[in-house]
């Protein structure tokens, strides 16, 4: 009985010393594109023009690759070729997004309290997503962005980004 005693025993303290992955370990991965949905508005003569798109056709290799590797930087290809269909005033207009982006990323694990987030870096720009959902096999983004422009004023975007894991 001692034995098995302590065998139950020792069995349970190497299962405790087991660590959890972190966020970013459970992020990395191949993630294929499988969904975007773009809303704003944009300042137009003084009026608020809001606008919304979605995905008409996602191409082959829409995906997004991060590469975790421990106590270095993180680093992330994401290739996008995707037609988005966007409706402002009851009109709609077709738009190609194509960006091959490469560069380093990280995560914040927002511990329950806050959304955990993903963050971006190329050539010296960051871009901040916040994770809306995350499974193992599934993962939504969304991104929001504000810019000013001479011609249109303020544009306000916010884009979400649905992956199935490879």
């Amino acid at each position: 009985m001692k034995k098995l005693l302590s065998l139950v025993a020792l069995g349970l303290i190497a299962m405790s010393c087991v660590k959890e992955p972190t966020l970013e370990e459970k992020l990395a991965g191949t993630w294929n594109l499988n969904d975007v949905a773009i809303s704003g508005s944009f300042d137009f003569a003084g009026q608020a023009i809001s606008f919304t798109g979605q995905d008409s056709l996602i191409r082959a290799n829409n995906t997004l690759e991060l590469v975790f590797v421990e106590d270095m930087e993180n680093t992330f290809t994401w290739n996008q070729d995707v037609r988005v269909t966007l409706n402002v005033m009851g009109q709609a207009f077709g738009n190609d997004i194509q960006d091959n982006s490469m560069g380093t990323w990280y995560a914040v694990d927002g511990g329950g309290v806050t959304p955990d987030s993903l963050y971006m870096t190329v050539d010296g720009d960051k871009m901040g997503f916040e994770i809306l959902s995350f499974l193992e096999t599934s993962m939504r983004l969304r991104n929001q962005t504000t810019e000013v422009d001479p011609t249109f004023g303020q544009t306000t975007m916010n884009t979400e980004y649905g992956f199935d894991k490879q």
